[in-house]
């Protein structure tokens, strides 16, 4: 049900907050800009973004995309949960952070990092002079008539928006605000499955970037020290989370968020994707709900059903 106060049903129209899928998105804004040889993977970020602690200097566009910054996450701080109500700027948002001290020297290791993907964001408008919202609406939702997405926004009227919901005690309860502030390229998009098809599509036809540069955001880019790929079967890419499933090529993400929880997972050598946009949080691992339906429509993929979820 998108809406179960109001017993409205969920249709491929329906929009939801798709959380750090949108990690996709900004991963394909940087992209672009070092396919047009605007900047480089290994350059630093400290190139462009003024006022960043002397930790952070030696962090590169690579590193962040790949979770290897070593900078903490500000969803992790102490207070984080006692603030997404609060409509923060961004200096403040970064505030929760920049005085700790990196988990790991850049590129050493790897850890999930929102903070990363927020800096993203302000990069991105400081080199083109755009805002970010506008820069995803005019480089890859416009383009692919993807016009049921956009940045949350509680105060604008969306159609079709989905409520989102959480389990208290059992009982369902409409979820508590949420301030879109506190995601911003990190995960503050809302989409509908009907839009997330187009941007499949996009990726399965190197629609915005060149069929090289997805390849390079799909392969695995593990840190120096602390990955072993084979036994963890996952790693980061590019923007995107590599999984070793018997040596088919598989990338995805999840997103979480209060209220909605979300899935894309792409097999590439099966030509199958499957994409979840649920308007319930902490459901039990979308990518293995990913897996049990691509096992339905490829006998070849049936077993990784069987695998416990990462």
């Amino acid at each position: 049900m998108a809406n179960i106060e109001h017993f409205v049903a969920a249709t491929e129209h329906t929009v939801y907050e798709i959380a750090s899928i949108g990690k996709t998105f900004t991963a394909t804004l940087m992209m672009m800009l070092v396919e047009a040889k605007v900047i480089s993977l290994d350059e630093a970020i400290a190139n462009y973004l003024d006022d960043l602690p002397l930790a952070w200097q030696s962090v590169t566009v690579k590193h962040i995309l790949s979770h290897q910054s070593g900078i903490p996450s500000y969803t992790d701080a102490s207070n984080y949960w006692e603030i997404t109500r609060l409509d923060l700027s961004k200096p403040e948002i970064l505030a929760l952070v920049r005085d700790l001290p990196l988990k790991f020297q850049p590129g050493e290791f790897s850890a999930y990092d929102n903070t990363g993907y927020y800096l993203l964001g302000l990069m991105l408008e400081q080199i083109t002079g755009q805002f970010y919202e506008d820069l995803l609406r005019d480089r890859i939702f416009l383009p692919l008539g993807m016009n049921a997405t956009g940045m949350n926004n509680p105060q604008n009227i969306v159609s079709h928006r989905a409520a989102g919901y959480r389990l208290l005690n059992h009982k369902l309860i409409n979820k508590p605000y949420y301030s879109p502030s506190v995601t911003y390229s990190a995960g503050g998009q809302l989409s509908s499955i009907a839009d997330m098809a187009k941007w499949e599509q996009a990726l399965n036809n190197a629609t915005l970037l060149k069929q090289s540069t997805l390849d390079l955001m799909w392969t695995p880019h593990p840190p120096s020290q602390g990955n072993n790929w084979e036994k963890l079967k996952y790693v980061a890419g590019l923007g995107w989370w590599i999984f070793n499933y018997d040596d088919r090529r598989v990338v995805g993400h999840n997103g979480s968020i209060l209220g909605f929880a979300s899935n894309i997972t792409r097999f590439i050598d099966d030509h199958i994707t499957v994409i979840l946009l649920c308007n319930l949080d902490k459901i039990s691992r979308p990518d293995a709900i990913a897996k049990k339906i691509a096992g339905y429509y490829s006998p070849k993929l049936a077993k990784l059903a069987l695998q416990p979820p990462l």
